[in-house]
């Protein structure tokens, strides 16, 4: 269900990040916060021009590390999580967990489009990759 990578480095986050900026540079997209948790550090964060705060990255931080599923699911889901439903918590999509040998490390977290849209961005951006 979830991309499980084999290793995931500091490298592997930047990387990551960079493929995030490149997908919403090339679509002339809204500005996105980009931010990257392993093993509970933040190995990568970026703030595009016009993005302020970390508000929304630490909700949906939140919600991934307490459920270790993506923060779209737990929408889809929600009814499973009623414990998630106070405002430290964001239930929409745009986190991501981090699966490295198939064991939960950390998560991925984009914020700035419509919710779906942040989660198919990360997507788009893990699929880029592979490349």
């Amino acid at each position: 269900m979830y991309k499980n990578f084999a290793k995931f480095t500091n490298e592997d986050a930047w990387h990551f990040g960079e493929e995030v900026l490149n997908i919403v540079k090339q679509r002339q997209l809204k500005p996105v916060r980009i931010r990257v948790v392993k093993d509970g550090d933040i190995i990568f964060q970026y703030m595009m021009e016009g993005k302020k705060g970390d508000e929304w990255l630490n909700k949906k931080q939140r919600t991934v590390e307490h459920t270790h599923q993506s923060s779209l699911y737990v929408y889809n889901h929600q009814q499973y999580y009623p414990e998630l439903l106070q405002e430290d918590y964001a239930i929409c999509g745009g986190g991501y967990p981090l699966l490295i040998e198939n064991v939960y490390r950390g998560c991925l977290i984009v914020s700035g489009l419509d919710h779906q849209d942040d989660h198919k961005l990360i997507l788009e951006a893990l699929g880029g990759m592979d490349k």
